[in-house]
């Protein structure tokens, strides 16, 4: 029976200790002011062909190249307990690496603003983590890797793979000569004019594939889904909650195999077909046969043009 008594004592002499770990840092906050701000801006010398690894609580990332063999890196922090903020750019060899500390309890508490610019040589490749916050990257010659907790990614004029995961937010890639993956728990994806593969997934929100010259793997468990295609078509296109628009270049073979739980399968003109053909179903070779086309909604027409 004594043992109860004693380990109650013990949680209550934890939380009162939890207690006044919490007043002390609100008490440090207090001290920074609500209008302290920390800014900073450095530069490391990097040649062409290296990779930033750059590691954020979070915050605005803008990341662009330059004609210049360096990285430079201009942040802010402001707001309240801005002054806890922490930037350390370093180079080891051919890597680069970039991390931020927003001052643990005082950065939740204080609720600051940050936003960081980086710019670095034309080729080099980025790996990018971040707590959450907004991302947009253009003009590089370079594998470019995104994970965000929460915020809209846009990718832009990369010669290289991409690969962008967001836990809540919209992506955005154009221009891109590889092949582009892309991840978000809540938003739209758009991909347009990508030389290479395509494969995208969202837990909600529309998807529009423009201008692709590989295979499209694309998934939406509620929206639309848009697909134009400038090489032979092929991939495997799904959605839950919504209608599928395909377009295909003229005189293109390939099997198409399209059906639909909710609509009817329209094709807006007549194609050389040779299989099964039915009002919400299409399993036929196209033009002699091909790759693999795979349409499938639970809910909406599927309609398939060629230009």
């Amino acid at each position: 029976m004594g043992g109860r008594p004693a380990a109650m004592a013990k949680r209550s002499a934890r939380r009162a200790l939890r207690r006044r770990a919490i007043s002390t840092a609100i008490g440090g906050a207090l001290l920074c002011g609500a209008a302290s701000a920390q800014e900073f801006d450095e530069r490391v010398r990097a040649e062409p062909g290296g990779r930033l690894v750059a590691e954020l609580d979070g915050g605005r990332v803008e990341i662009e190249s330059h004609g210049e063999d360096e990285v430079r890196v201009e942040a802010q922090a402001s707001g309240f307990g801005a002054g806890a903020a922490d930037f350390r750019l370093e180079r080891r060899g051919s890597q680069v690496s970039l991390r931020t500390d927003l001052g643990g309890v005082l950065g939740w508490i204080g609720g600051q603003r940050v936003r960081v610019r980086i710019r670095v040589p034309e080729e080099f490749s980025l790996d990018l983590r971040s707590g959450g916050g907004d991302v947009e990257i253009e003009e590089i010659e370079g594998t470019v890797e995104v994970r965000t907790r929460g915020g809209r990614v846009r990718v832009r004029e990369v010669t290289g793979g991409v690969e962008l995961h967001t836990s809540g937010g919209t992506i955005e890639a154009e221009e891109i000569e590889g092949d582009v993956v892309a991840r978000t728990s809540g938003g739209a994806i758009r991909a347009v004019e990508i030389e290479g593969s395509v494969d995208v997934e969202t837990s909600g929100g529309g998807i529009e594939v423009y201008d692709v010259a590989g295979r499209v793997r694309a998934r939406t468990s509620g929206g639309p889904i848009s697909v134009r295609f400038t090489g032979a078509p092929s991939g495997d296109i799904e959605t839950s909650g919504g209608g599928i628009e395909v377009e295909l270049p003229e005189g293109e073979g390939l099997r198409l195999e399209a059906q639909t739980q909710g609509g009817r399968v329209e094709l807006d003109r007549p194609l050389a077909l040779e299989g099964r053909i039915e009002p919400t179903r299409i399993e036929a070779d196209v033009n002699g046969g091909g790759p693999l086309l795979r349409l499938h909604t639970s809910g909406g027409d599927i309609r398939v043009r060629v230009r």
